[in-house]
């Protein structure tokens, strides 16, 4: 679900978990034209409406369950998933 704020989007993280060497990843629910394979900056809100931007890098999240659900996953360097409580929203930019 995305939220419509001041004119940019920001979506509900759906889920978030960790990456050993790698990262914190933040799954969304929608799908999105953001491009695989560039610098992105995602800023993160969270319910307390303090704010984080880090770098990120878009990928596809598939989980093979009864039938196969893919979404839209962002893996964000320089953030922990205890920094990410539940209810925090993402926007996701392209670095120009």
């Amino acid at each position: 679900m995305s939220v419509d704020m001041n004119g940019s989007r920001r979506f509900l993280i759906e889920e978030r978990f960790n990456i050993t060497g790698r990262g914190t990843v933040v799954v969304i629910g929608e799908t999105t034209e953001l491009p695989v394979g560039k610098t992105l900056r995602a800023t993160i809100t969270r319910p307390d409406s303090s704010k984080v931007t880090t770098e990120a890098f878009k990928e596809w999240f598939i989980r093979r369950e009864q039938q196969p659900l893919e979404k839209e996953a962002y893996l964000l360097r320089g953030i922990e998933k205890s920094e990410i409580p539940d209810g925090s929203l993402v926007e996701i930019e392209v670095v120009k």
